[in-house]
């Protein structure tokens, strides 16, 4: 006899112990007997062919579990009878003993891992039933992740200035420019060229009530804003560096129609806003609070027209609970956004937003003289191109600590559109203004002690096309964009760190290719080209080869 019609006896004798549920004739009962009996013969038959059992582990493994079963039915009948209760005909509920559930999960995470177990889930489940088999909570989570590997060159122009722009971090961290010494100036001059990866993994949660949870663990480096996932290889004999790139709890409420949907969310997570890179990196991620709002204003129409609006708290320095004044200390962001989200027949889509990004006491202030009260005004991190003035008032000329000199009140205005074309292609368009209405003349001439010129406007235009297939071998997709950012018209510390290696006062043009080598994974090649618009020369080429695979 094969093993599939040895372990179908077994199995059968597993789950109909007793000669009563033989009897039965009611015609869904033994339906969902013979439902479960082929579940376990299957469920037995994958694990034999993929080897995670043995024929004779398998026969093993049914003889355990249906002696245990047996005996729980003799010991349950001669209750009944003892106790008068017994019953003629009846039907009893059948299930998988625990024993056969903890040594299938035994065998299938000691000898092959998780990867061979979702083979086999896949598998199992296909024909009728494993997923409901396992554990409650594996049945609530849901797991996602994707590794990156680029190779990137960063290529500076002949005629670039020389020791023209300061590192502001670094001459921060070491506490003046004369002891920052030669890591005071950016380079503007040498090219480099690295080799880097990116891997995310993560799961979301489902609670139950409409809560869940997320967490993402990420590669990268440690103390820095936005550059959290890249790890630069060529560290031999290290390992690389894990944290919590994610990790926030949600409740999400709707109405009994659907059609009005309430979500808040806190922690550390994506950016909760319709938004591009000219003001957030796309890596970046918030920490704070989010309330965000859906009403879909056709919901009865086969295509949605969501109104949508955000709103979010999110802090952007810490403070100790000795210290009296450091809860007036703490630097804060505010946001908030309003947009309509319009979806048509053939996929085609609008999307519309205006935002508003208050950033509350990251404005520097300079100290008394001799005093380092205010220190904390200056930033933990900046990029280039922001107006920076020194807040140390000393005596001493090895000494500087600079920091913002304009407020940062941000209106973005944002136009997303996909567009269906002949039969299998689509044009993208993106077009975003933006300003910073914080910046006050007078304020930042009180500040530096010189008059700045108000330069706070950006703007973007960028146009895609291909293929609207979904992703497989041979799908692609290209897009060329212009970017304009003046020199304080967005907070240097969040946007895009590639286009002119970070920052503002920049101006340039950039072009993505996108082509899909399997229906998860994909190359991608960009190529960034920048210049200052106000600052001394700098221009800067930048090319990336990525290959991305998601799972």
């Amino acid at each position: 006899m094969s093993l599939r019609n040895r372990v179908g006896v077994a199995a059968a004798a597993l789950l109909l112990p007793a000669p009563a549920l033989l009897a039965a004739d009611n015609t869904d009962q033994r339906q969902s007997l013979e439902e479960l009996r082929n579940t376990v013969v299957n469920l037995l038959q994958a694990l034999v062919d993929k080897h995670l059992l043995t024929r004779e582990q398998a026969e093993a493994l049914v003889k355990q579990a249906q002696d245990k079963a047996s005996a729980d039915a003799a010991v349950s009948t001669a209750k009944r009878a003892a106790e008068g209760k017994e019953e003629e005909n009846a039907v009893r509920v059948p299930y998988v003993p625990q024993i056969v559930k903890e040594e299938i999960a035994h065998h299938v995470a000691t000898d092959r891992g998780p990867s061979v177990k979702k083979e086999v889930v896949d598998e199992v489940s296909s024909k009728g039933g494993l997923y409901s088999a396992l554990p409650e909570w594996v049945q609530r989570m849901r797991w996602t992740g994707d590794i990156r590997l680029r190779a990137e060159g960063d290529d500076f122009a002949n005629d670039n200035a020389t020791n023209s722009y300061l590192d502001f971090n670094q001459i921060n961290s070491k506490g003046g420019i004369a002891k920052a010494g030669p890591l005071a100036l950016l380079n503007t001059t040498e090219d480099q060229t690295r080799l880097r990866v990116r891997v995310r993994f993560g799961f979301d949660t489902d609670l139950g009530s409409g809560w869940s949870t997320g967490v993402r663990l990420a590669t990268g480096s440690i103390g820095e804003v936005i550059a959290t996932t890249n790890q630069t290889l060529g560290t031999y004999g290290a390992g690389y560096t894990i944290t919590f790139d994610q990790a926030y709890l949600k409740w999400t409420g709707q109405s009994s129609g659907g059609d009005h949907v309430f979500t808040t969310y806190g922690g550390r997570f994506a950016n909760p806003w319709l938004a591009t890179d000219l003001v957030w990196y796309n890596d970046l991620t918030f920490e704070g609070v989010v309330g965000s709002y859906r009403w879909d204003m056709a919901a009865d129409d086969e295509y949605p027209h969501n109104l949508f609006a955000t709103v979010a708290a999110l802090p952007l320095s810490s403070f100790s609970p000795s210290d009296p004044n450091s809860t007036n200390q703490q630097k804060w962001l505010l946001g908030g956004q309003l947009g309509i989200d319009l979806h048509f027949e053939n996929d085609n889509r609008l999307r519309f937003a205006a935002a508003y990004y208050d950033y509350r006491r990251t404005v520097g202030q300079r100290n008394a003289p001799e005093s380092t009260l205010l220190n904390w005004t200056a930033p933990a991190f900046v990029q280039k191109g922001n107006t920076m003035f020194d807040i140390s008032n000393t005596v001493d000329p090895t000494v500087n600590l600079f920091a913002l000199a304009s407020q940062y009140r941000i209106v973005d205005l944002l136009a997303i559109g996909d567009l269906a074309v002949f039969s299998h292609y689509s044009v993208g368009l993106t077009l975003e203004a933006l300003e910073n209405v914080g910046f006050k003349t007078a304020d930042v001439q009180a500040r530096t002690g010189t008059y700045v010129a108000p330069r706070t406007r950006g703007y973007r235009a960028d146009v895609g096309f291909g293929t609207t297939t979904p992703p497989a071998f041979g799908a692609w997709h290209g897009a060329i964009g212009y970017r304009y950012l003046q020199r304080d018209a967005v907070l240097d510390a969040f946007n895009d760190e590639d286009f002119h290696l970070g920052g503002t006062d920049a101006r340039g043009y950039t072009a993505t290719f996108d082509y899909w080598l399997s229906p998860r994974v994909w190359l991608r090649l960009k190529y960034l080209s920048a210049n200052e618009i106000d600052g001394p020369r700098l221009g800067i080429d930048v090319w990336q080869v990525d290959v991305n695979a998601q799972f």
